[in-house]
């Protein structure tokens, strides 16, 4: 089981590749050599980076969803959608795609600055600025989000 921890600063070249924060290599080494998979995150304008192991996770939960729901397929579709496998050059870098990179609002002429966080069995890829705007800066009461979280929980282990 993975947990993958820490918050890294990093920069993305001309070309879209990223120098992985060494301290996610030493934390991914039984798992680093079957690659990582990146996707579009669907809540927000970040990427989720998923090793391999925990995709096919990801991918046996979706192979739950009916292939005679439109709904279902369409989310499938969707959810899809650019996901990449990629892995570490002999440098350490990972190439990112083009299209992910600008689904995650990294313009490369402009900023090279990326924050990559782990979340557990993920990790995420952000835009400073997008990091800085979704995560860092919202008006959000924490306290009372995590006591709706606790409560969904409650109900989630009652039912």
């Amino acid at each position: 089981m993975l947990n993958l921890l820490g918050e890294y600063h990093c920069k993305v070249d001309p070309k879209g590749r990223v120098m992985f924060p060494a301290r996610f290599r030493k934390q991914l080494e039984q798992v680093i050599h079957h690659g990582l998979v990146v996707n579009r995150d669907i809540f927000s304008r970040s990427l989720i980076l998923y090793p391999k192991p925990e995709w096919d996770r990801v991918n046996e939960e979706l192979s739950g969803l009916s292939r005679y729901s439109a709904n279902h397929q369409l989310f499938h579709k969707k959810f899809m959608r650019g996901a990449t496998l990629i892995e570490l050059d002999t440098t350490g870098r990972l190439l990112i795609p083009r299209v992910l990179l600008e689904h995650a609002e990294v313009d490369l002429r402009k900023n090279n600055e990326l924050v990559i966080t782990g979340l557990g069995e993920k990790m995420e890829l952000w835009s400073t600025a997008n990091y800085q705007r979704e995560v860092l800066d919202q008006d959000i009461d924490f306290g009372a989000l995590a006591e709706e979280v606790r409560k969904d929980i409650e109900r989630k282990n009652t039912a």
